[in-house]
This record gives C-alpha cells, structure tokens and sequence, in this order.
C-alpha cells in the first residue's frame, strides 16, 4: 500500500497565505529599512511556496514531504533571521542617530518587524509542534510541543481533534502581546525557547522601537 494511502496529508493553503502575507509586509516597509532586497524576499518566498503547494496539488510521497519539511525548516529559520537582523539595525540606527532619523518611516518599519515577527512565529510553531503538519494528522510524536485547551476537552471539540494554522497564528498572536503564551503551554524544550525568543523580539521592538520613535514624533 502506498504512502498516499496510509498517510493523511495536511492541508498547506493557510500556511501559503502567511507566507504571502510576510511578502506583502515586506513590500509596504520603505526601502532604506529593508535588510534585504526585494526580489530576494520574493525568491525566498516561492521557496516557502511551492513545496507546499506541490505537496497539496500531487498528495505528495514521504520523500516529496520530508524534502518540503526540510525546504520550510530552512526557509522559516532564515525569515526569522533575517526579521530580528533588521530589528537589531533599526534599533541600533535609532539609538545612535535618533536626531536624523524620519520616525514616521521608522515607526512603520517597527510595526512591519513586530507583524513580521507573528507570522514568521506562526509559520515555525507549524512546521514544528509534534512532528509537523502531516505527523499531528497522523497521530502525532509522543509528546506534543504545545498543549493545547481543546486536546483535553473532548466533550467541546471533535473526536480527534489537532490545531491548525489559525491556533497557531493565535497562539503567537498572543505570546507576541502578552510576551508570554497565555491559550497553549510550551511543554518542550525548543518550545521555550521559541517563545522566548519571540517574546523577547516583541519585546524590543515593542520598548525600544517603537516607543523611542513615538517619542520623538512628540
């Protein structure tokens, strides 16, 4: 029997529309605060892209589905990179030229890195949380790497219930606001440390970023 057939596949289109939605934060952010060129976030956004949709349109085999893990790992590590590199810069710029900055632009760039920052969360939680889409489908690793409400209520939710690209989206939605997870516990090790490292970007961009250049619009 072939894998098609023994294995469900998750389903990838939410995962593809963060995807684009990064893009599109990355196209209204002015240009002198772009870490890396355009056609480059572009480049690296078909790379996110179409392994995904490749694996949805093809019900892809374990091969197919492994090598897009490792494609989406890689490229999702990278925007992580690449979102606390320019937040780093940009504080940086502003702590050591606030007089000669424009903080209108750089107000909007820090609004850019802390949405940023969500959606590349969002994407990695995906991709990670007890084996990853396809695996939570499947049954899932032993132990998952976020707790959920709705996995010990099964009187509220469906019979085998598993989060899904909106649950994410909330849980780093909720850990870049309140720079802690308030809805899904963190029960590994990496998962604390992801979180940590979100809220910690939050965090700076939140106190330094965004309110230096509030303060000097005043």
């Amino acid at each position: 029997m072939s894998d098609q057939q023994t294995e469900r596949i998750a389903s990838r289109w939410g995962a593809v529309l963060i995807v684009i939605c990064i893009a599109a934060l990355i196209e209204v952010l002015p240009q002198r605060y772009h870490l890396i060129p355009r056609w480059l976030a572009y480049v690296q956004m078909a790379i996110m892209i179409v392994p995904m949709i490749a694996v949805s349109i093809t019900r892809g085999r374990a091969v197919l589905r492994r090598a897009e893990r490792i494609v989406e790992l890689i490229a999702a590590g990278t925007a992580f990179a690449f979102n606390s590199t320019n937040l780093l810069i940009v504080a940086y710029k502003l702590v050591e030229n606030s007089g000669s900055l424009e903080p209108v632009a750089m107000f909007y760039t820090s609004v850019g890195i802390w949405a940023g920052n969500v959606l590349v969360f969002t994407l990695i939680y995906w991709l990670i949380d007890d084996g990853g889409p396809d695996a939570r489908l499947n049954g899932g690793a032993r132990y998952p790497d976020f707790e959920f409400p709705a996995m010990g209520e099964n009187a509220q939710v469906a019979s085998g219930w598993q989060p899904g690209i909106i649950d994410y989206l909330f849980l780093a939605f909720t850990t870049n606001t309140a720079f802690s997870p308030t809805e899904a516990m963190p029960m590994t090790s990496r998962a604390k440390v992801l979180v940590m490292l979100q809220s910690s970007i939050s965090l700076i961009t939140i106190a330094i970023v965004a309110a230096r250049t509030i303060n000097i619009l005043k």
